[in-house]
């Protein structure tokens, strides 16, 4: 039976990365990370925009509410940029595992 589109598209994958306060774990659409994509967070200036678009759930909880909730994935833009480059650094390393051993070897 042949493989569809929407198959390949709908695939996930989890990374984990830990913060000064515990371990985050980060559920994501590695095939919705696109050249296309990429492109758009480098020439955005909103670049949190585009990681909604591939993160799927993570486990951070919002506790301002009650009962506290999964924090919302749209509300990105409230976390800093220590904390943004952090998963996607694990999300890139994540799709591509030798990219920085490749880097250090010259290859």
């Amino acid at each position: 039976m042949p493989v569809t589109f929407s198959q390949i598209a709908a695939n996930t994958a989890k990374v984990t990365i830990q913060t000064s306060v515990g371990a985050v774990t980060v559920e994501y659409y590695p095939n919705k990370i696109t050249e296309k994509l990429i492109a758009k967070m480098r020439a955005d200036q909103d670049a949190d925009t585009p990681m909604i678009e591939f993160i799927k759930s993570w486990d951070i909880v919002d506790d301002s509410v009650d009962p506290p909730v999964m924090f919302p994935i749209e509300r990105i833009a409230e976390f800093g940029i220590p904390f943004k480059v952090q998963v996607m650094g694990a999300i890139m390393g994540n799709i591509r595992p030798n990219l920085e051993t490749t880097q250090m070897n010259g290859k």
